[in-house]
């Protein structure tokens, strides 16, 4: 039996292709405000994941908690749990974008494309399609 091989990481502006869940959102945090770089598919999965499901995991643990199954949607903040929630979700506006940028530039297009999220449900699909493209091929 062989003992694993230790992670060797690129450096924070070069993609980590298949980046484990941890160290993805290692360098999601510590690459939260840059715009420069690129950010591989698992470097941009991993963090969406974990901040698009943040929101129910307090809403279970509330309702688990407390028998309190009201939706947290952000619009009012009258609880604790929604404050959490909301607090999450300013804190991470901005690692977001950041993320969702360099992985605009992993496939090879400019950061801007981001602004296809203002075009009503086809800009967003559209988005969805260009982050879930692969970045170029890299010879090892």
């Amino acid at each position: 039996m062989t003992a694993p091989r230790p992670v060797t990481e690129p450096p924070l502006d070069a993609p980590f292709p298949r980046a484990p869940l941890l160290i993805a959102l290692r360098r999601f945090c510590q690459n939260y405000a840059s715009f420069r770089g690129r950010a591989s598919r698992a470097e941009f999965w991993w963090p969406i994941l974990v901040v698009g499901l943040f929101p129910t995991a307090v809403q279970v643990l509330t309702g688990v908690t407390t028998g309190d199954w009201r939706p947290i949607d952000g619009t009012v903040v009258t609880t604790l749990p929604e404050a959490i929630v909301v607090a999450f979700g300013l804190v991470t506006i901005l690692p977001v974008l950041a993320v969702t940028w360099r992985r605009l530039h992993h496939t090879g297009r400019s950061g801007a494309w981001f602004f296809l999220i203002f075009l009503p449900v086809l800009g967003i699909i559209w988005l969805v399609v260009l982050l879930a493209l692969p970045g170029p091929r890299v010879e090892r």
